[in-house]
């Protein structure tokens, strides 16, 4: 089975975002060896670059080169610093790239992320469209932002971009967790601002009547390896799996794991619902952070009846974009809106 492989190849930044969900005790990084045992382990489809700055890691160059002699289609998730450090030629290695923002404008932007953030991310996007490279806007919905999902469509269209967004995971706090009514709000206002990619939020998926998704995908198509040498179903879970070195012996039995399986796990009070088959109890990383992994996920609808279902189903109208192949789409629960204009 070819999986959608998350790597983090050092949990190091040259920011210090507040929202950020990484590790920062001890100093993290993988190694040469420990990225060749999960290529050689596995069947792997995709790689995509995340958790830290991974241009930090001193083998950043020496990893990507493997990538690349693989054949594997490699995308990362930068706030710039790791695409500034590379040749041309290197860059044009990535078969897609992300730029981190999570507000569409420069004033809150480098008051969230830092001084100088928005001109970084900006240059590396007028570079990767100069080389050819497909580039798109990469937020996090939060509850300081929610409100404004439809400026960032805007901004991430005139820069040429579609716009992919993931829902905050309590990882270190609560501070940017969103209410229940800031997340639908949140993907209304998404929605309306323009056509719908892809939506593999389970809970989202569900209600607008996709279908299009088994739960979340971490821990069905998709594995983590992690900065720490671990391997998890998602980069939010709460526990690993196993480590790296342990794909080596059997790399099918990770599937079989503990964390593998509750990151399947279907909660039971909701095996009757009739949204089950593409929601399957909502984001199980979320449930898991509060312990809560047999509970409904907190933002649905339907444990507080069918007025409330249909009320959400009234805020959620949708245009439908075109096909299109998008690299995280398998491996994370996200949302993806075009930059295209439905006319």
């Amino acid at each position: 089975m070819s999986v959608a492989v998350g790597i983090g190849l050092t949990n190091e930044c040259n920011l210090a975002c507040p929202h950020c969900y990484r590790p920062t005790l001890a100093q993290q990084r993988l190694s040469i060896a420990q990225v060749n045992t999960l290529l050689d382990s596995l069947e792997v489809g995709s790689v995509n670059l995340g958790v830290g700055e991974n241009g930090l890691h001193p083998q950043y160059r020496e990893m990507l080169q493997i990538f690349r002699e693989r054949g594997i289609k490699t995308a990362i998730t930068s706030n710039g610093y790791s695409l500034a450090m590379l040749s041309d030629e290197e860059l044009s290695g990535f078969h897609s790239v992300e730029l981190s923002f999570d507000y569409p404008t420069k004033k809150e932007m480098d008051a969230f992320r830092g001084p100088g953030s928005w001109e970084m991310a900006i240059e590396s996007i007028e570079r990767c469209h100069r080389l050819g490279i497909p580039t798109s806007v990469a937020a996090v919905m939060m509850n300081t932002n929610y409100d404004k999902m439809g400026e960032l469509v805007s901004f991430a269209r005139e820069l040429g971009c579609d716009l992919r967004v993931n829902v905050y995971q309590p990882v270190t706090g609560e501070e940017y967790t969103l209410s229940y009514e800031q997340f639908w709000e949140g993907f209304a206002g998404l929605f309306a601002a323009g056509p719908l990619v892809v939506c593999s939020e389970p809970l989202v998926n569900a209600l607008v009547g996709l279908e299009t998704t088994r739960g979340n995908p971490c821990g069905r198509t998709s594995i983590r390896a992690l900065p720490a040498g671990t391997i998890t179903p998602c980069p939010y879970w709460p526990a690993a799996a196993g480590r790296i070195h342990q794909l080596a012996d059997d790399p099918t039995s990770m599937w079989g794991r503990r964390e593998f399986e509750r990151a399947r796990s279907v909660p039971e009070a909701c095996r009757s619902c009739r949204f089950v088959a593409s929601c399957a109890g909502g984001c199980a990383s979320r449930r898991a952070i509060r312990n809560r992994l047999d509970t409904p996920d907190e933002y649905c609808p339907v444990v507080r009846g069918e007025q409330e279902v249909a009320r959400i189903q009234r805020m959620l109208q949708y245009t439908l974009s075109n096909p299109a192949e998008v690299p995280k789409a398998g491996n994370a629960c996200t949302t993806v809106i075009s930059r295209n204009v439905v006319l």
